[in-house]
């Protein structure tokens, strides 16, 4: 179904260091999956993805990351944004459903994990599984203004020389998804208590729901995945629409 008309922007992501080969697989699903929808692009190497962004090669890190998420939604022209990173696989639902409301970020509860590649427990590779309510910015949907608003403030936190010294992954959630108690504490850290004001305004502005496609979305997890291995329940070897790893990887 064509999406092209839908005032949405997919906002996609990469390090640049994935494997060429599964990167350019995502991709390739992705647009096939768009329907023709626009794309922008913020990648650390050139790359001739919908509108690119090349941020240079800023390295691996929480601040990074809010970076390259900053200067694409400062590009951003639609009502909507969605997040698409370099190692997921999305639906063609998940790429048209429009939030209910410009106020909350949604984030879609109905993502599956899949081990393409495993050093340690190849005994896994190929397997689906599920770990509920797992908030991650990679499935998120929001208003466009209101997400360039979040990042803006979040990026004064992750940004600040002191933070990134003492919290180099950043250790600040997606919008609207703090846990309020370990927030606090992790912000209260001597190196970093002058900056408790932003993210007390971070945790207070920002508010999230859940949302649900009945197809799922797929994080895929391998050797290079910057949060590292991750599986959850509900394991199995196939997955509607997807089928088998074999047959994912020979859809596209």
């Amino acid at each position: 179904m064509a999406t092209k008309n839908i005032d949405k922007t997919i906002l996609y992501t990469t390090d640049s260091v994935l494997d060429p080969e599964l990167a350019d697989f995502c991709r390739r699903m992705l647009i096939k999956m768009a329907g023709g929808l626009q794309i922008v692009s913020v990648s650390q190497k050139p790359l001739s993805f919908g509108e690119n962004i090349c941020v240079g090669d800023i390295g691996r890190s929480g601040c990074s990351l809010d970076k390259q998420l900053f200067a694409g939604a400062s590009a951003v022209k639609t009502k909507w944004v969605m997040l698409a990173e370099h190692d997921c696989v999305y639906s063609a639902e998940h790429i048209r459903w429009i939030p209910p409301d410009d106020k909350y970020f949604y984030y879609n509860d109905n993502n599956w994990l899949l081990q393409v590649r495993g050093k340690n427990h190849p005994e896994y590779n190929g397997m689906y599984s599920y770990r509920k309510q797992r908030k991650v910015q990679s499935q998120m949907v929001a208003n466009s203004e209101n997400y360039l608003k979040a990042m803006t403030l979040k990026l004064k936190i992750t940004g600040d020389k002191n933070w990134f010294a003492t919290h180099p992954t950043g250790r600040i959630a997606e919008p609207g998804c703090c846990t309020r108690d370990r927030t606090i504490k992790i912000a209260r850290h001597p190196n970093t208590v002058h900056l408790m004001p932003l993210v007390m305004e971070y945790m207070d502005t920002f508010e999230m729901r859940d949302f649900w496609t009945a197809e799922p979305n797929l994080d895929l997890r391998h050797d290079q995945n910057y949060t590292g291995h991750r599986r959850g329940n509900k394991r199995r070897y196939s997955l509607d629409p997807w089928g088998t790893i074999e047959d994912l990887f020979s859809s596209c």
